[in-house]
């Protein structure tokens, strides 16, 4: 083949393709969403913030009084005899190895917690993103995140957030 046929099937090639993505472009409607505005605005969010913020609180006064239990012995190690500071001292090392693993129990107790809370949030957005896309002709609902632009427009952020918080039943308080 020449050269000149050459360009010009590769000229009719890139602007048969370039009319593709025009044509794809203009056919698609496209949305987006910040995720993180998102999850913070979504009521289950807050009640599931709260609930693991009390589930800490609840433990670290749990670690607390072990290690008040450490500070009495400690204070009262002075005043001890030989035989009874080594009672005491193998009683205060059970307790630092109690007071250690407790905390790093509770710590990996609460990470499981709050991953599968998260788990959950994000599944919920996501049905509840597919469901608006599906009602409301779109095409796309980009992550903001990877947006280099987006006209307000395109951003349901907003519709996604009443959505979510209208459909969430919120716990009865015990």
């Amino acid at each position: 083949m020449s050269e000149r046929k050459t360009k010009v099937m590769f000229g009719v090639l890139a602007a048969a393709f370039f009319g593709i993505c025009i044509n794809a472009y203009a056919a698609g409607k496209i949305g987006y969403v910040d995720l993180s505005s998102t999850f913070d605005k979504y009521e289950k969010t807050k009640v599931y913030d709260e609930a693991l913020a009390s589930t800490q609180g609840a433990k670290e006064k749990e670690l607390e009084k072990i290690s008040g239990d450490i500070k009495a012995i400690e204070d009262k190690m002075s005043l001890l005899s030989e035989k009874e500071k080594a009672t005491k001292q193998k009683e205060l090392e059970d307790k630092n190895n109690k007071l250690k693993t407790m905390g790093q129990e509770i710590a990996l107790d609460l990470r499981k917690e709050r991953d599968e809370k998260l788990k959950e949030i994000l599944q919920d957005i996501e049905k509840v993103i597919q469901s608006y896309a599906q009602k409301n002709g779109f095409d796309f609902i980009l992550n903001d995140r990877v947006l280099l632009y987006g006209a307000a427009t395109s951003d349901v952020t907003q519709d996604i957030v009443d959505l979510l918080n209208t459909n969430y039943k919120k716990p009865e308080k015990k």
